[in-house]
């Protein structure tokens, strides 16, 4: 196994867009909690780290998807 074999690349890339748009702060907790989700997975997380990804991390990740889809909808219909 190499190094990264648990490193959840798409989950990375939301991650860095959720940092870029403001979002996401790094160096918050909820940011360290991120970076652990992307190295080491959700069940690596304790009660209290899954209800901060849940609001500070999770929410907004479900949000943003949202409306990228309802973008993306818009965009491919033609006007």
């Amino acid at each position: 196994m190499g190094w990264n074999d648990h490193y959840n690349w798409e989950m990375g890339s939301d991650i860095t867009d959720l940092v870029d748009e403001g979002l996401l702060i790094e160096g918050t907790p909820a940011h360290g909690i991120a970076l652990k989700v992307i190295n080491e997975g959700f069940e690596q997380l304790s009660e209290e780290q899954l209800r901060t990804w849940e609001k500070y991390v999770g929410k907004p990740l479900a949000e943003r998807k949202k409306t990228l889809e309802i973008q993306r909808i818009i965009d491919s219909n033609p006007a």
